[in-house]
C-alpha cells in the first residue's frame, strides 16, 4: 500500500480551495444544507491546516534547536 504524503501548506492551499468552491455553489445553486455543512467543515480544515503551517511547525522546530542545545549543555555539565 503507497502512502501519499501532503505538505502542511499544500494542504492549507487545497482545504482554502475547497472551501472556495463550497461558497461558489452556496451563491450557485439551492442546495444549501449540504453546502453550509461543507463550507463549515472546510473552514475548521483550512483554519486547522493554517495554524500548523504558520505556528505549529516553527514551534517544533525551535523546541528541536533548543532540545539539542540543552543536550548539549547536560553533556558538557557532565564531562566537567
Amino acid at each position: 500500500m503507497k502512502v501519499f504524503n501532503i505538505s502542511v501548506q499544500a494542504q492549507c492551499w487545497l482545504y482554502h480551495f475547497a472551501w472556495l468552491l463550497n461558497v461558489l455553489g452556496m451563491v450557485l445553486t439551492d442546495l444549501w444544507l449540504p453546502m453550509v455543512v461543507g463550507t463549515v467543515v472546510t473552514t475548521y480544515l483550512s483554519l486547522d491546516a493554517w495554524v500548523r503551517w504558520k505556528y505549529v511547525l516553527p514551534l517544533k522546530q525551535q523546541i528541536t534547536v533548543l532540545q539539542a542545545e540543552v543536550n548539549q549543555l547536560r553533556r558538557k555539565e557532565l564531562d566537567q
